[in-house]
């Protein structure tokens, strides 16, 4: 019996890419079949076939004409409406997909369809290659050293639709030999999909690989004479400088604890060190090691400009994120949100960032200024950011990001805003520099949020990761949900709002936006949407409907949380033109009335079982003070101390903190005598690339706790040939 050939690749074809990725599913062209999480998910073999048509043009409209020539044939006499409209209805029922708020496939009325997802291939079974001739006492050449990204594929796939006679010949005898008609769709997909990974690459690049531990790098930078610095975590262990030459797989720790190499001018090198208790601190240090010599305090962002001479820096001063460039000279305040990735320009006349609306989000917009202070927006709706530099020339911004999921493509913007796509390949790259020549440093992450708990009396901690970026928000006070917000591929555009059993089961998406607080009475999620109208929500957790909560001149939402018996909601927001600080709302109607002071916000806001009382930080201050929700004077609170975060406020009188770090130190805090003991060091139990405690959650009577981290395996290669 004669094998039957692959449903996406030609018998004389192999060793192309066969399996597609996207978000949690696989398809599998070779087999015909769709999978999500490993799992084999049933889908007939005619909706399959539009899918597959589907995924090999990423991005394009495909018309229902082209989808009934190429599928039903051009001679078919079925109902082509009804079958295309069930096909279409299979997929988005496999993929849990909706017609009205689609995040892969998406319906063009009256014309086609388009696959809407970022995708990557999984699987390549290259050909087997001829052994090298032997000339007499010749040595066979080196085979060139495969790439740790896709290389672009080749020019010469042809996109164009054959004549119809042609189209239609092989689905009609397809009717007959079903290898025929696997083959033939083989072709138009395989042609396809190639074609589509082809649009928008630059020629082929080369990667030279620079690390090679497990863990997690967090900035490099070009130095003189062919080396390059960067700051990584590895196995788990404290942050280190180290150096690195080009061509060498040797490495040098040059030490500088938990320090962030901030940008190379001449024979030195600008670090930011942090401080107990304090905001970190600019630093200058040799090349070679060496004692740093600090310069600057409470800076959060620096760069050195390229001849040396000064300094961008950002600063936080009372809740405001202050640009400052030359040093001294304020350029930009931004009172919600935050700035990263500050870069001068080679031309020194402006400065280039990336600025990020929610402070804990990285969905944001590439922004320069000038010297006299004029801003422009270069481009913006990315839903993750993260990477910048000026070319050479300093006449592009060069940044790595992407509309949706989690997968980072390098991308470049004149001065102008005119936008194009320099490089795409699987997986989240991080542009880290570019050099005066015009080399790269990039890196290939494998990030992932995740979460772990332990319910009761248990005493191991549970799992409950799902999708690849949940951020966890809240647990419920009987420890048996928790809350999480999905903001990769599988959250969709909007993000996706999720409530998961703690005993393992699989979660229940709410809907989108990104969540806060799950109700006392468990019924409710506030919530707010990530893209305007920024309008607070209520998301039921059962029957219901969703309920908006009128913004009564509130702007930049940025936390919500239910008071004891959720008849009322504590938000941290915003006026306009103003300092967030703590407001409270009434369901029952009325206005939001202001509980702090402007700028008096906080990380982490707990309120107290009585709801009289919230733990908050004024502005720019290190310790959280406790603030009379009636009004009144705020009071300190004896035993806490300098940058100690709160996690909850339980029945028995007990304010529980953390202080930052990994893993997270929690102490107990008697808030009647002020009496603190050490609690617990929670951390994961593998700490390789663990490089941030996002959350930690506390149930009201102790017994029962959840955290988020964040996970970042990083690879570092040198990059050339990218134009």
């Amino acid at each position: 019996m004669t094998p039957k050939p692959p449903v996406s690749l030609p018998p004389d074809r192999p060793g192309e890419w066969t399996v597609v990725r996207f978000g949690v599913f696989e398809v599998d062209l070779r087999n015909g079949e769709l999978r999500k999480g490993g799992v084999l998910i049933k889908l007939q073999q005619q909706p399959f076939k539009v899918l597959a048509l589907l995924v090999g043009r990423p991005g394009d409209i495909v018309t229902r004409e082209e989808l009934r020539c190429q599928i039903w044939g051009g001679d078919t006499f079925v109902d082509f409406d009804q079958g295309l409209n069930f096909c279409i209805k299979q997929i988005r029922a496999a993929l849990g997909d909706q017609a009205d708020t689609p995040r892969y496939v998406e319906t063009l009325p009256r014309r086609g369809y388009r696959f809407i997802a970022p995708l990557e291939r999984r699987e390549l079974t290259p050909p087997p290659e001829a052994a090298p001739a032997s000339h007499g006492d010749e040595s066979p050449a080196t085979p060139p050293r495969p790439l740790p990204f896709p290389a672009p594929l080749p020019t010469d796939v042809n996109r164009t639709a054959p004549p119809p006679a042609a189209r239609r010949r092989p689905w009609a005898a397809a009717a007959y030999r079903p290898a025929g008609l696997a083959a033939a769709l083989g072709l138009l997909v395989a042609a396809a999909f190639l074609a589509g990974w082809r649009a928008g690459q630059s020629a082929s690049p080369a990667f030279q690989r620079l690390t090679f531990r497990r863990g997690f790098i967090d900035a490099a930078r070009f130095a003189p004479d062919g080396e390059v610095l960067y700051s990584a975590m590895w196995e788990g262990g404290p942050g280190q400088v180290f150096a690195t030459r080009v061509g060498s797989a040797d490495t040098r720790a040059l030490g500088y604890p938990k320090a962030r190499v901030e940008g190379v001018a001449g024979t030195e090198m600008a670090l930011l060190q942090p401080r107990e208790n304090a905001l970190p601190v600019l630093a200058r240090a040799p090349l070679a090691g060496g004692p740093p010599r600090e310069i600057l305090e409470d800076i959060g962002q620096a760069d050195w400009a390229p001849d040396g001479s000064t300094f961008a820096v950002v600063r936080r001063v009372k809740g405001f994120a202050r640009l400052e460039y030359p040093v001294g000279h304020v350029l930009f305040e931004t009172v919600p949100g935050r700035i990263s990735h500050l870069r001068v320009s080679p031309r020194l006349d402006r400065v280039a960032f990336l600025e990020h609306p929610v402070p804990d989000d990285d969905r944001g917009s590439v922004v320069t200024i000038d010297r006299s202070g004029a801003r422009t927006t270069l481009s913006s709706d990315w839903a993750s950011l993260e990477g910048l530099a000026f070319s050479p020339s300093g006449d592009e911004v060069w940044f790595t990001g992407t509309k949706v999921g989690a997968d980072l493509a390098l991308y470049a913007v004149t001065l102008g805003g005119r936008e194009r796509l320099v490089h795409r390949s699987p997986g989240r790259l991080v542009l880290r520099d570019i050099g005066r020549d015009g080399r790269l440093l990039l890196a290939r992450h494998t990030f992932r949020l995740e979460i772990r708990a332990r319910i009761g009396d248990e005493q191991n901690e549970r799992d409950l990761s799902w999708f690849e970026l949940p951020l966890l928000t809240d647990l419920s006070e009987n420890g048996r949900q928790i809350v999480f917000c999905e903001s990769g591929d599988a959250g969709g555009p909007g993000y996706g709002v999720f409530l998961r059993a703690t005993d393992g089961s699989p979660p229940v998406r709410l809907g989108d936006g990104r969540p806060f607080d799950l109700s006392p009475d468990g019924k409710w999620v506030l919530s707010r949407p990530v893209r305007p109208p920024f309008q607070l929500t209520m998301l039921p957790t059962g029957p219901g409907e969703t309920q908006a909560l009128e913004d009564q001149g509130l702007q930049d939402i940025r936390w919500a949380g239910w008071f004891p018996g959720g008849r009322r909601v504590l938000i941290m927001a915003n006026e306009a033109g103003r300092l967030p600080r703590m407001w409270v709302l009434d369901l029952s109607g009325g206005k939001p009335r202001a509980v702090t002071p402007e700028g008096a916000t906080g990380k982490d806001t707990v309120i107290s079982p009585d709801g009289r009382f919230v733990v908050a930080f004024p502005a720019g201050a290190m310790r959280a003070l406790r603030y009379p929700v009636e009004g009144g004077e705020p009071e300190p609170m004896a035993g806490l101390e300098d940058n100690e975060y709160p996690v909850q406020w339980t029945e028995d009188g007990a304010l529980y903190v953390r202080k930052g770090g990994i893993p997270a130190k929690v102490f107990r805090i008697d808030v009647a005598t002020g009496g603190r003991s050490a609690w617990k060091e929670i951390a994961p139990a593998d700490p390789a690339g663990v490089w941030s405690m996002v959350r930690i959650m506390l149930t009201r009577d102790g017994k029962s706790y959840a955290y988020g981290f964040s996970r970042s395996l990083s690879e570092l290669y040198l990059v050339q040939g990218l134009k």
